[in-house]
């Protein structure tokens, strides 16, 4: 059996891109597991430069007309030799339909997995250009799909209100362990939230985060936040940030990768996740694999996991008045020297949960099921 992951980009861990990280790991650990696997990557720069890894990577250069595809690509397609699966990872990207419908004439399997494209506050944006899109072609590539993979709840409840279809599964991420974790908990030290993502005020909930922190601060609340990460609506963050008189409690770090990032975000006590929108998010994780309690939104799909192993406080209602309760609460933990128990938990939940070997297992389940599917149809 050989694996074919396709996503737009390199798969390079070292950009602020969830999606193409998350595939990284999770070809990675397919490959750790002895799995024939590969990865093709659409892109305008068909440059390796990107850290060494573990398997092999192929890259085709992009096209300007969307309705078309490189020659190299449509190639590589036809040369394929069986048994082989595709996973498309992404949603609205046109190369994908056209590839599709490549695989179906050749009949060869596919596996979609749209992450985060397809929860309904994604779906908002733009709204009409993807409405018209997703029936013209989004519609027929999942249709068309051996199998969807959902990583997050609200994008799997939310299919059945686009499509109709009876082959959905739901499969988190999955976080490799991290050998750095976080410092200990001194409660007579002020508390330090940390954030670390793509500056996205939208979409990652940061005008939220911000005017939260802000209610926070004035009930009484004593902290800092830290901010890791980058994008060019971080002038925009920054004036928001002045106009609340926040400028003395935010530290701006930039964008971080790897150890660096890490080591930043140890030093923190609570990662915060004030998303409208996500598939399921690397970031969270990552901090809670760093022994990190997590502040999250319900709306980052990892709420459930955080309630069940009792390591963070999810915040159902998404407003700045909700944020600064859950933040007074996360004070009052503080205070009473309570978080540190909180990150042991945040621990055994990635070490039950989200090891990449258990979930690479259900993944590595699906494909073979859609093998004995093909095999039959051939």
């Amino acid at each position: 059996m050989k694996i074919i992951h396709l996503v737009l980009g390199k798969a390079n861990p070292l950009r602020m891109n969830g999606v193409n990280k998350l595939v990284h790991e999770m070809v990675s650990s397919q490959s750790d597991l002895g799995i024939d696997v590969q990865l093709w990557g659409i892109t305008k720069n068909p440059v390796h430069d990107y850290p060494e890894r573990v398997y092999d990577t192929v890259l085709f250069p992009s096209v300007f007309n969307k309705a078309k595809l490189d020659s190299s690509l449509k190639e590589a397609i036809q040369k394929l030799e069986k048994p082989v699966v595709f996973h498309l990872h992404g949603s609205f990207i046109p190369e994908f339909y056209y590839i599709s419908q490549l695989l179906i004439k050749r009949r060869i399997q596919y596996i979609y997995t749209p992450h985060g494209a397809l929860a309904p506050a994604a779906l908002k944006r733009s709204r009409w250009k993807k409405k018209w899109y997703f029936e013209l072609f989004e519609k027929k590539l999942i249709q068309s799909a051996g199998s969807v993979i959902t990583t997050g709840l609200s994008v799997y409840e939310n299919l059945d209100n686009l499509v109709s279809i009876n082959n959905k599964i739901l499969i988190p991420n999955g976080q490799p362990k991290l050998y750095f974790k976080a410092e200990k908990f001194d409660k007579s030290q002020p508390m330090a939230f940390g954030y670390c993502g793509r500056i996205a005020i939208e979409h990652k909930g940061l005008d939220l985060l911000l005017e939260g922190f802000k209610i926070f601060l004035n009930k009484g609340g004593i902290a800092f936040l830290h901010l890791i990460g980058d994008g060019q609506e971080m002038p925009k963050l920054k004036k928001i940030a002045n106009k609340l008189n926040l400028a003395n409690h935010i530290c701006y770090h930039g964008a971080k990768f790897g150890d660096k990032k890490f080591k930043l975000l140890c030093k923190t006590n609570v990662f915060v996740h004030t998303s409208r929108m996500e598939g399921f998010p690397a970031a969270v994780l990552e901090a809670a694999a760093l022994g990190l309690p997590c502040l999250v939104s319900v709306h980052t799909n990892v709420g459930d996991y955080i309630k069940k192993y009792n390591c963070g406080v999810v915040i159902e209602n998404n407003t700045p008045q909700f944020i600064a309760e859950k933040m007074l609460e996360i004070q009052l933990l503080h205070d009473k020297g309570q978080l540190q128990v909180l990150g042991e938990h945040a621990i055994e939940m990635i070490e039950k949960e989200f090891d990449w070997k258990i979930i690479n297992q259900r993944i590595v389940e699906v494909y073979e099921s859609r093998l004995k599917v093909s095999h039959k149809l051939v």
